[in-house]
């Protein structure tokens, strides 16, 4: 009786290494690596020569209990500060004016060594070389003052 015990925890084994391969197989879920750490606890209860029954709950405890703690692991590790990005990026970045701006007119500003199409938004004239801020975006155009 003792040998099919040790049957069994190679059965959990080859099952770990699939549930292993399945996760490599699905990118981006960490489901199947819960049922593959399950897997390997109950293969050593299974060396151990613990009953059958009881081997699938530990199995099935454990995986539950691994995936919440790999949950917790990767919820907190990709927690993200909400950056901003593209051209929302530039709203209250300062630049420079390359091409004078006139009411309700464009001209062009120079932000981190980009030129961007610009407009005032008080309606009122900016210079070559006067320094701008950015105060917001509309399509493609700067609005800035």
């Amino acid at each position: 009786m003792l040998i099919n015990y040790i049957y069994l925890g190679y059965f959990w084994l080859i099952l770990a290494v699939l549930f292993l391969f399945a996760e490599i197989s699905t990118p981006g879920l960490f489901f199947f690596i819960a049922f593959a750490m399950g897997s390997i606890v109950a293969s050593g209860f299974a060396f151990l020569a613990y009953p059958f029954a009881f081997q699938c709950i530990i199995a099935l405890g454990s995986a539950i209990f691994s995936f919440f703690v790999l949950r917790y692991f990767f919820s907190r590790k990709n927690k993200s500060v909400d950056a901003e990005t593209n051209v929302d990026a530039l709203i209250g970045k300062k630049g420079i004016v390359i091409k004078e701006i006139f009411p309700n007119k464009f001209g062009r500003v120079k932000i981190g060594g980009e030129s961007w199409l610009a407009e005032s938004s008080e309606n009122s004239i900016l210079d070559i070389g006067m320094v701008i801020e950015v105060v917001s975006v509309k399509g493609s155009k700067l609005i800035v003052k």
